[in-house]
């Protein structure tokens, strides 16, 4: 399992704005490429958005659904990249003094990622997600600076 945390200097209910928004995942996910439609009442639960995920000329579509959701404080997905598997991604946003502390806990949870799953596997997705958070912190200080500021930065 990967864990990852960061602090954000906007309140919870600016950072889950961004997770309330299907298209914002397209530039703050590393590895997305594109989200190509969603669900109108994502993020409740079961509600999906379909993508392609990828590095380089490598891409696979498919998608992410919600499994449980609490807002502003917890979002649990389902992130599908099949033939990799699915891993449930845990969103938890706790606020601390005017900013948010992010934790992104991600466990691969079927497919061959489940079976296989070790410690470097940990690290390659820590690392990713260490970077995701960086950039979900800049597109949340931003919506914090500019409240009309949309998810492209």
């Amino acid at each position: 399992m990967a864990r990852n945390d960061a602090m954000v200097d906007a309140p919870a209910e600016v950072v889950f704005s961004l997770l309330r928004d299907p298209r914002s995942y397209e530039h703050w996910v590393v590895g997305n490429k594109r989200v190509r439609r969603f669900d109108p009442a994502w993020p409740e639960p079961r509600s999906e958005f379909h993508h392609t995920v990828g590095f380089g000329p490598l891409a696979v579509r498919d998608k992410t659904c919600v499994a449980e959701v609490d807002p502003p404080t917890c979002l649990v997905l389902h992130a599908r990249a099949m033939p990799a598997g699915v891993a449930e991604v845990r969103l938890d946003l706790t606020p601390q003094g005017a900013g948010t502390r992010v934790t992104i806990t991600e466990q691969p949870i079927s497919g061959p990622a489940a079976r296989f799953s070790n410690p470097v596997l940990d690290l390659l997705v820590g690392a990713r997600n260490a970077e995701s958070l960086r950039r979900l912190r800049r597109l949340a200080e931003e919506r914090q600076a500019s409240p009309g500021a949309s998810a492209r930065s």
